[in-house]
């Protein structure tokens, strides 16, 4: 089932009928390679290789979303059922292999990011569907020779309603397939849905319960030694010289392989590798910020926002300086706090990892990735090949958050591969992971708000510092635009709150360190530094905190309904006890998609308090599976919690302090109040899921600590703002 774009393409389909089996595209994986390379300079239809259904009607649908944990693999189960009109027990999930047939605009090429998987699958797979059932359909009315408006299609038959005839689809595909499928094939309405919309059990759950689901880390090939890496101590710093004796009269050692900051040892097991790769005794020559430590970086940070000399946003539609310096100078009542965060690291279960297998042919890699494309390309670079020399092969993941849309780790493991010349699996311990780069950016933010005779707020100046994650991370590697770091904006101009006037400005600070995307990216900071600094404004008007956000969202209606669902969800009117204090903060776009935190704490004693219960709420837009979603929910509010009292990468002399979860922690099973979550569903539209816990779960708990002592907290973790928790 396909548009006619080859002969090859109409070869395919009837050799592949002879086997009984309707295939667009192909699930075998050769199949489609040389099908990419026939059709280089081919017009293709957009769902040519997304689906294929074999002679007992079981259908696998690719897809290019990476299953980290997020459940969406699920989610995509569920428009596949949903579109075709067959039980879920009928669908598969496969990762499309990393060709160009699979490349999409957003995000762009094949990657995992900013929570697109599932509109991204609602573009690809879901035509596809609606154009395979649409064929099918068609070819039973062929069969009945009657109207095909006549029939309809369920349970993976086809119906004529008129005759009560009926034809299960495995009946039907050789016919299907030999049918041109239609231009713009119509998915479904939301209103017509039976199965989206609906929680659905996730199928990869009893896999990774059982132990049974292969990530990256479990691959194995034949002949295949491990490899354990070590990087080093500074970032900046190179390789000079390395005496490997020690390491190499380990038994089962076979290689030490030098690279240009790092230096591995090749062995029959990790273990083995991991023992030898700390007997090594590199010299290292150190780079320009060799010496760095958090607490000049942030004295660096903390004078330049108070200088207020950054680069300001170039949008005359969002930027008012003069008129927001002159609203400042008038200013009846003025919230001026400065604000700073550290850098944080992603920590994911599973550590980073690749097995790569170096031929003259090519290079095969398998391993947990967000970014198949960017990885591809970036270990042909430096293996001196094309993109599709090098085959990619989609594990699960152990989480990714934002670290492994990087490919640093695997463009490591293919030198390390080619240069032991059989197949190796490169393994970073957890403190080479913790170590070795890639944070979330530290960041300092001076925010003054001023209010209007009303006690709302009329005029905002944001100063912010930090450095540039896009000059860092593979995935775009390109300096700011018009000299601005665009995600420094990320929960600002997109916010459901109205500022009348609005001056930002960020002054670039680097110190060398790699910085990347986080789970979140910018608005994981930013919605710190806007619903604290509207908590301020709510106290000094006198005002509830709800009440005053219901004034301040008076044109957003959908706002409002959204607030008023988690206040009620969470009790915010009931009388509280002694030393209990609640904390709302919200993370809204627009009118389109909200979520945020309401949380209860008690304060035991000075500087320590208690969390007692969490109540999460989202809307985004239109839900598809809405245990997914809660899981989401779940699984963002944790990650943020995390951040939020404890997390922290600091430097010291130049080197990361922290190694392991004993010095950067997460929140424990102990330390995890009640959560509840609302899920709520409005829209028409869905939107994203998983980059909405983390955001608003921090400032929840710094409005409710402000509510507690009357002072702001304007730095975290809260261990470094004073505070402490207590279970």
């Amino acid at each position: 089932m396909t548009s006619i774009v080859s002969p090859a393409r109409r070869n395919f389909l009837k050799s592949s009928l002879v086997a009984g089996a309707w295939i667009v595209g192909s699930s075998a994986l050769p199949m489609l390679d040389s099908l990419a390379a026939d059709e280089k300079n081919q017009t293709v239809s957009p769902f040519d290789f997304w689906l294929s259904m074999d002679a007992g009607g079981l259908v696998t649908a690719y897809t290019t979303v990476t299953n980290l944990g997020q459940g969406t693999h699920a989610a995509i189960a569920q428009i596949v059922a949903e579109e075709l009109e067959i039980p879920l027990t009928k669908v598969r999930i496969e990762h499309a292999p990393v060709i160009q047939q699979f490349h999409q605009k957003w995000p762009p090429g094949i990657t995992t990011f900013a929570s697109a998987g599932f509109n991204a699958a609602q573009a690809t797979v879901a035509p596809a569907c609606a154009a395979a059932r649409h064929m099918l359909i068609q070819a039973a009315a062929l069969q009945w020779q009657v109207e095909v408006k006549d029939c309809m299609a369920a349970n993976a038959q086809v119906h004529h309603l008129a005759s009560k005839r009926s034809l299960p689809y495995t009946d039907l595909i050789k016919a299907a397939a030999l049918l041109t499928p239609p231009e713009k094939p119509a998915i479904k309405s939301p209103k017509d849905w039976k199965l989206l919309g609906q929680s659905a059990p996730r199928p990869d759950i009893p896999a990774r319960v059982d132990g049974s689901a292969v990530f990256g880390i479990d691959v194995q090939r034949p002949d295949m030694l491990v490899a354990a890496v070590l990087h080093a101590p500074r970032f900046g710093s190179t390789l000079s010289s390395v005496d490997d004796s020690a390491a190499l009269a380990v038994k089962g050692v076979r290689q030490v392989v030098r690279l240009v900051n790092a230096v591995a040892v090749v062995a029959d097991r990790y273990w083995i590798a991991n023992k030898a790769v700390q007997l090594l005794k590199p010299v290292w020559q150190d780079g320009t910020h060799a010496h760095i430590n958090t607490a000049s970086m942030r004295d660096s940070l903390l004078t330049a926002v108070a200088a207020g000399q950054g680069k300001p946003v170039a949008s005359a539609r969002i930027q008012h300086a003069e008129a927001t310096q002159k609203a400042m100078e008038a200013a009846k009542t003025l919230i001026d706090t400065t604000y700073d965060v550290p850098f944080l690291a992603h920590a994911t279960m599973e550590p980073l990892n690749a097995t790569v297998e170096v031929t003259a042919g090519g290079a095969q890699v398998w391993l947990s990735t967000q970014s198949q494309t960017d990885t591809q390309k970036g270990i042909a670079k430096a293996l001196g090949l094309q993109p599709e020399q090098v085959h990619i092969h989609t594990q699960n993941a152990g989480g990714g958050f934002g670290r492994r849309l990087e490919h640093d780790f695997a463009v490591e493991a293919a030198l390390i591969a080619q240069a032991a010349g059989v197949p190796v699996k490169t393994i970073w311990s957890r403190e080479n992971d913790m170590r070795a780069g890639y944070y979330r950016p530290i960041t300092a933010s001076r925010v003054r708000l001023t209010l209007d005779q009303d006690d709302m707020p009329l005029a905002l100046r944001h100063d912010t510092a930090g450095p540039s994650l896009l000059e860092y991370t593979g995935v775009t590697n390109s300096p700011a635009e018009d000299g601005f770091d665009w995600t420094y904006l990320m929960g600002w101009f997109s916010s459901s709150y109205r500022f009348p006037l609005f001056d930002t400005r960020w002054t670039r600070v680097d110190f060398g360190v790699p910085c990347s995307y986080w789970r979140s990216v910018g608005n994981s900071q930013n919605c710190f530094f806007l619903e604290h600094t509207l908590e301020q404004a709510a106290r000094s008007a006198g005002m509830d905190s709800l009440e005053y956000r219901r004034r301040l969202l008076k044109h957003n209606p959908k706002a409002i309904s959204f607030i008023n669902a988690l206040a009620e969800r969470a009790g915010w009117n009931k009388p509280l006890a002694k030393d209990h204090y609640r904390g709302f903060a919200m993370n809204g776009l627009g009118d389109i998609q909200f979520s945020g935190h309401i949380v209860e704490i008690a304060v035991v004693r000075p500087g320590q308090f208690r969390l007692l219960n969490i109540t999460a709420a989202i809307n985004p837009g239109l839900v598809a599976n809405p245990k997914a979603v809660e899981a989401q929910m779940m699984g963002g509010t944790l990650f943020g919690l995390s951040a939020a009292l404890f997390g922290e990468i600091s430097f010291k002399d130049g080197q990361v302090e922290q190694g392991n979860f004993d010095t950067y922690p997460l929140v424990s099973l102990a330390q995890t109040p009640q959560l509840d979550v609302l899920v709520i569903s409005t829209g028409e539209k869905t939107k994203g899921v998983g980059e909405e816990g983390p955001p608003s779960i921090g400032p929840a708990i710094a409005n409710a600590l402000l509510a507690a002592s009357g002072k702001p907290v304007n730095r975290l973790p809260l261990t470094q703002a004073g505070w402490q928790l207590v279970t």
